[in-house]
């Protein structure tokens, strides 16, 4: 499903030209910097570095404080507000576009900050026959020249123009060098070394020094065209343009992205925001994707990390904002499909200084592909495209139960029909690599294809190292489950991994049925049967009226989390069960409370230590028990359960600016990554609550919403939906035209 680099999809799945730049924050180290994509793939960079003269100090992307972030109005290679802190004041960049090949920018600091901008070329690395060449054209204009003989058309070119002339400005090869004496002597100045091979030749970089706040244009065409820059009154116009321009396109954001009252105020502006401020461009590919988080980046100049599971989820919660992300997004989740369907724990662009390869072929994750392949169709309706990712997710789904070579399905190791979690060494380690890798690395290993130290499996006493523990064998393990190494698993069958199964054969039927496929989706419906029955027969503990995950031995393991609530999700539960798990999960000592919902029980040994998976809010977690207690019927908690989660989300993002990773299960706070990716599923149940998407129809309402309920902007089909209850009665609008007007709820047919 690889694309040619610069290429994106046209609706017939054919690979075409890119007809305009593009434009983003697409270095994950520099959210406050613009990359422009060019046909072909051709990149420029801009970042902008605030630096304080007292202090001598220049604050780069190893020096950023990603959790001084506030995104603002953001919108896909359209517009961009981000501020930042940088020596306890802010700073403020908003750009917007203003033609398919132009932008218009502006940058605010304090007085007594200095601001460098520097232009160079992301991933300078890959370039093998060109190379670039930055160059002062005017007082205050820039160029870089991408250049090459192999250029048929041309070469492509940036143009840099700013309002005002900055106080000093050079361009340079030797980074480093030329950063430390800006720190000296605080003006950039030719420090090339006075032979031919260094002052007489090209600069890869190009380093502008401002002392006040500017404004600027940037500009992507041929070199040729920018031999001659705009003048005078051209000049002016143009800038004037685009600050009317700016403040028209943060307008009309405000006119008609996602909003509401209430915390649907906050949850409007976190799914308009972070899907943009995480998309970050994948050169290999030619596609945008939505990396975790930006702190996630672990290698300078590439594209970050690319996790399983939480890039599909973050297909699902964006496709409410922006469907086109959301289905780019996808399909570079299964670009990095391996060719036995496995989906990889996750991938980087190299792994340079690290311990771990640039593809975790050993490890998958969540299974996931199927729900959120079918809950983003439900929003674009694009069958050309959900028949590209359907491919990717019955190959995803096949891997589980398939053969590994030797008559042993690969997460079924006692062939019972169940799954569970585990690691192939010899795919990360080499064949001989495997051996010699230390038990408790392989262990930890396996447990990082699940809720990496959750106490359901593991101490996590080597979450974090192996350091003195390296001698430890099979045998000596003091965990809950113990990885197997002739198994290739732990020796425990998951709840999580059972009913997500069942849950992804259930949405692959559908899938399957919506592209014509009924023998496959019979197919699917039969899978999901017969796991459904097993989870029924083989994981509930009649004594304590729970599910419980499976060990090899066929005992229980009776650690409780939120994943003995899955089985609501299945069909043909068997009578009274329901009713002793929701006692469980509404009791406060365990599970229910203000803060919604703990990844172990709150009377569980771990849950006081609130370290990652023992104990925090997740928010897939909060996801799952809600899909749960919405399948079960239980209209009442579902409910419950979607406002405490939207509420403790709007709360970080009105007082932080933080769409957190996980949170506090004590304090309810922000306890992990601050702009992750994922942590748009705290606010998706609610959206979910009042606006349902069905392939057929769209359902606006929810009887039990508050009266005064409204949510704005609800696209639907390329139209923008507007819903407001009163006195139980819910109308939608088009504008300021009423559509539909019921008790209850209202059913909009969809063509």
């Amino acid at each position: 499903m690889l694309n040619n680099p610069g290429r994106k999809e046209g609706k017939d799945g054919m690979e075409i030209t890119r007809k305009r730049t593009g434009y983003g924050a697409y270095d994950p180290l520099y959210p406050n910097g613009i990359m422009t994509v060019g046909n072909e793939g051709k990149l420029f960079g801009l970042r902008f570095l605030p630096a304080c003269k007292e202090k001598r100090q220049i604050m780069d992307s190893a020096e950023f404080d990603y959790r001084t972030v506030r995104p603002g109005r953001m919108e896909p290679e359209r517009l961009y507000e981000l501020s930042w802190q940088a020596f306890d004041q802010r700073v403020e960049l908003s750009w917007c576009r203003l033609d398919d090949h132009c932008l218009y920018g502006e940058v605010r600091f304090p007085e007594g900050m200095t601001l460098l901008a520097e232009l160079y070329i992301p991933r300078e690395w890959r370039l093998q026959r060109e190379w670039v060449n930055y160059t002062r054209q005017a007082e205050a204009g820039f160029a870089g020249e991408l250049i090459s003989p192999f250029h048929e058309d041309g070469n492509p070119a940036l143009l840099f123009m700013t309002d005002r002339r900055p106080e000093s400005a050079i361009g340079y090869n030797d980074r480093e060098r030329q950063l430390e004496d800006f720190r000296e002597k605080w003006v950039f100045r030719d420090i090339n070394r006075p032979d031919i091979w260094n002052d007489m030749g090209i600069s890869r970089l190009m380093g502008i020094q401002f002392e006040k706040p500017f404004t600027f244009i940037l500009k992507n065409g041929r070199a040729e065209r920018f031999l001659t820059l705009p003048e005078g009154e051209e000049r002016k116009t143009l800038f004037i343009r685009g600050s009317k321009e700016l403040s028209h396109a943060a307008g009309e954001h405000c006119r008609t992205a996602l909003s509401g009252n209430g915390v649907l105020a906050e949850i409007g502006q976190v799914f308009s925001a972070m899907p943009v401020y995480n998309a970050v461009y994948k050169e290999d590919t030619g596609r945008r994707y939505i990396m975790v988080d930006r702190p996630w980046s672990r290698k300078s100049d590439g594209w970050g990390i690319q996790f399983n599971w939480d890039t599909f989820l973050s297909s699902w919660a964006s496709a409410w904002t922006y469907p086109g992300l959301a289905m780019e997004n996808m399909l570079s989740g299964y670009d990095v499909q391996l060719p036995d369907g496995k989906i990889p724990l996750y991938t980087t662009p190299a792994a340079s200084g690290r311990a771990e390869p640039p593809i975790t072929a050993g490890r998958a994750q969540h299974i996931v592909q199927g729900l959120t392949l079918w809950n983003t169709y439900l929003h674009t309706r694009d069958k050309d495209w959900a028949s590209r990712c359907y491919e990717g997710a019955r190959k995803a789904n096949a891997w589980w139960f398939s053969d590994r070579g030797d008559g042993q399905p690969r997460r079924d190791a006692l062939r019972k029909g169940l799954l569970g979690f585990g690691y192939d060494p010899e795919a990360e380690m080499g064949v001989l690599g495997a051996p010699l890798q230390p038990y408790v690395a392989k262990a930890q290993y396996a447990y990082f294809e699940t809720y990496d130290d959750s106490p359901q499996w593991t101490s996590g006493k080597y979450f974090v190292s192996v350091a003195g523990m390296q001698d430890l064998t099979e045998e000596q393990v003091e965990d809950e489950s113990r990885y197997i190494h002739r198994y290739h698993m732990a020796d425990i069958y998951t709840l999580e991994r059972c009913c997500l199964y069942a849950a992804d054969c259930e949405s692959l039927g559908r899938m399957a049925r919506a592209l014509g496929k009924e023998e496959e989706a019979a197919c699917y419906d039969r899978k999901m049967r017969e796991i459904t029955d097993r989870i029924h027969t083989h994981m509930w503990s009649e004594e304590d009226g729970c599910y419980y995950n499976l060990k090899f031995d066929g005992t229980f393991s009776k650690r409780q989390s939120p994943d003995c609530f899955m089985p609501l999700m299945l069909q043909s539960m068997p009578e009274g069960r329901k009713e002793r798990l929701l006692k469980i999960l509404r009791d406060k000592k365990k599970f229910w409370g203000e803060y919604m919902i703990p990844s172990i029980a709150k009377d569980d040994p771990a849950y006081a230590g609130q370290h990652y998976w023992r104990g925090q809010i997740w928010p897939p977690q909060t996801l799952w028990t809600y899909l749960a207690l919405k399948r079960a019927g239980e209209k009442e908690l579902a409910w419950e359960l979607a406002v405490r989660a939207a509420r403790m989300l709007a709360g970080e993002w009105k007082k932080n600016g933080f769409c957190p990773e996980n949170y506090s299960g004590i304090t309810g706070e922000c306890s992990g990554s601050p702009h992750y990716n994922w942590g748009m599923l705290m606010g998706l149940p609610l959206l979910e609550e009042l606006v349902e998407f069905r392939e057929d129809s769209v359902i606006f309402g929810n009887p039990l919403a508050p009266d005064k309920t409204s949510l704005k902007n609800v696209l639907v089909d390329g139209k923008r939906y507007d819903m407001r209850i009163e006195s139980g009665v819910t109308a939608v609008y088009q504008g300021d035209i009423l559509v539909a007007k019921e008790k209850g709820c209202v059913r909009l047919e969809r063509r």
